[in-house]
């Protein structure tokens, strides 16, 4: 039984299955003029490099996972926060106090998942919002083998996946997380992977062989 993994990080005994690729945006912003900056996602720190900004590496920076706290810090950044669980629900509730004291800026795709923003400006933050970056559906011609297990790294993978793409019944799926697996919720062997990252989801999948 093979194991395809929605993401183009490499993983051994692990078949990647790409369907979107990232656009990011030239865009041009100062840091300067703000005490926070929230990304719920490392692209979007991606995009900071792509577009040349000029960092401010004093700036509180709050993000939903640990995977982009650690590449935040790898750019040179100090004050690093993050919720106990990757959602930005999570960010949101853990957050917002602390947000209300200071002119926060948002960077991100240009279709999320999460209302987060929505969250933020209706508790009264000082908020903007920057899109910087989207991700574009990408056909594949793979032929599938199954039965097999499919890891889906977000709410988006799915619905790329089932463009053209289908489950079958002896077909397992892992989830990276509750929102993601929203989108999987009428197929029967469906898995949540308990912590939010590429490497325990890999870990399960390798499990259930």
């Amino acid at each position: 039984m093979k194991i395809y993994l929605l993401n183009k990080t490499p993983f051994e005994g692990v078949e990647n299955l790409v369907l979107n690729e990232l656009v990011f945006y030239d865009f041009n912003v100062d840091l300067n003029e703000y005490d926070a900056l929230i990304c719920t996602s490392k692209n979007a720190l991606k995009a900071l490099k792509k577009a040349n900004i000029a960092l401010n590496l004093k700036l509180d920076l709050y993000t939903v996972g640990q995977s982009s706290a650690d590449f935040a810090k790898d750019l040179g950044f100090k004050k690093i926060k993050f919720p106990q669980k990757a959602y930005g629900k999570n960010l949101f509730n853990e957050f917002k106090d602390e947000l209300k004291t200071k002119k926060c800026l948002y960077l991100r795709a240009k279709h999320i998942v999460s209302a987060l923003n929505l969250d933020l400006k209706n508790a009264g933050i000082n908020l903007d919002e920057k899109i910087v970056y989207e991700n574009v559906f990408k056909k594949s011609d793979k032929v599938l083998n199954h039965p097999a297990i499919f890891i889906f790294t977000s709410p988006l993978g799915v619905e790329n996946f089932l463009k053209f793409y289908t489950l079958s019944t002896q077909d397992k799926a892992i989830a990276i997380g509750h929102t993601t697996a929203q989108r999987l919720l009428k197929f029967k062997n469906l898995f949540i992977c308990e912590k939010q990252s590429l490497q325990a989801c890999v870990k399960l999948a390798k499990s259930l062989l």
